[in-house]
């Protein structure tokens, strides 16, 4: 295989995974852009890494700098977009996480492999299969690990945020250590090639069962805190919510998507606060959110989700979501 021929399967085998794994969570054509970004980012990120690593190298030596200091930049460098995204409110579900940070794995790796073929003198294939299926994919597990850690963290008081992005950054620095160590005592071991499939194959896991652990999730939370049957109906798939989401972002956008995500979540802390017995003052607090974030819808919105949820089959939830909804239409329509 000549090294040009080497590139483009280079190329493609990252992407490819990238767009697998959208695809593996139907988030594709919601996340496209952002996957772009952030696979731009990573092949910038080689860059970043390259001065800093052989700095390490020289002070503390090859074996501590392969270990620790080289895979924890990395890591972080690499991370560096899901930060932003997160902090940004733009990816607050883990799985979302996950398939970002793989895209900027995915142009990190792909810009390694492209500077190893440049150097490399012989038959690319043997390179190429090395690197498919080992270090690419190493470093777009790890990277998947952080961004999962960061959009778990979002949404959770600061020390729970700060020690959940702390503990994914450390466990991809660790995963990332042991192979290193690995790869450079033991030449073309098939452990490296272990913890790179297992390590995808773990991401891949993830994706696939996200809506069902989050609804999983959810509904536990709700049930200690006093949800009603109606609610735990719908996040066992009653009416289709994600489904309904799904939709209203493929017709009025990402933003105002979120805008609808966050007033079904308020108006589920509010049935809760209701039934839960909660003081009136987080009652009045809750009505405010509520009220708010359906002027931050829209008219449009609002007379969108009425027709859509109506061709649903009827429970208590949503026509209580449809009277609040009719209800404000009438104040400002």
């Amino acid at each position: 295989m000549t090294n040009s021929g080497g590139v483009i399967v280079a190329t493609t085998i990252p992407l490819l995974i990238v767009v697998g794994m959208a695809l593996l969570a139907k988030s594709l054509q919601r996340l496209w852009w952002l996957l772009l970004l952030d696979v731009a980012w990573g092949m910038a990120a080689t860059y970043l890494v390259n001065g800093p690593n052989d700095f390490f190298v020289q002070t503390v030596g090859i074996s501590l700098a392969l270990t620790l200091w080289i895979p924890l930049l990395e890591e972080t460098t690499k991370s560096f977009p899901l930060l932003w995204l997160t902090a940004t409110k733009r990816c607050r579900w883990y799985v979302d996480g996950a398939i970002l940070g793989t895209a900027c794995g995915a142009g990190f790796a792909l810009r390694e492999t492209w500077f190893d073929l440049r150097n490399f003198n012989g038959d690319s294939f043997s390179l190429l299969v090395a690197r498919s299926t080992s270090t690419n994919l190493l470093h777009m597990g790890t990277c998947a690990i952080v961004g999962a850690a960061f959009a778990l963290a979002v949404r959770r008081p600061l020390k729970s945020r700060i020690g959940i992005s702390v503990g994914g950054i450390i466990l991809a620095t660790a995963i990332h250590g042991t192979f290193n160590q690995i790869q450079s005592h033991v030449e073309g071991s098939v452990s490296t090639t272990l913890i790179g499939v297992a390590i995808i194959v773990t991401t891949a896991g993830v994706v696939a069962l996200g809506f069902p652990i989050s609804r999983y999730w959810v509904r536990q939370d709700l049930e200690a805190e006093g949800a009603t049957p109606h609610e735990e109906h719908v996040l066992a798939g009653g009416p289709g919510t994600a489904r309904v989401l799904d939709d209203f972002s493929q017709q009025f956008g990402q933003k105002r998507a979120e805008i609808l995500n966050d007033l079904i979540t308020a108006e589920r802390d509010l049935g809760i606060a209701r039934h839960g017995g909660h003081d009136a003052d987080r009652v009045a607090m809750l009505q405010g959110e509520v009220k708010r974030l359906k002027v931050a819808l829209g008219p449009s919105g609002r007379h969108w989700l009425k027709a859509t949820t109506d061709t649903k089959p009827p429970t208590e939830f949503w026509s209580h979501m449809l009277d609040l909804f009719n209800e404000q239409l009438a104040k400002l329509d």
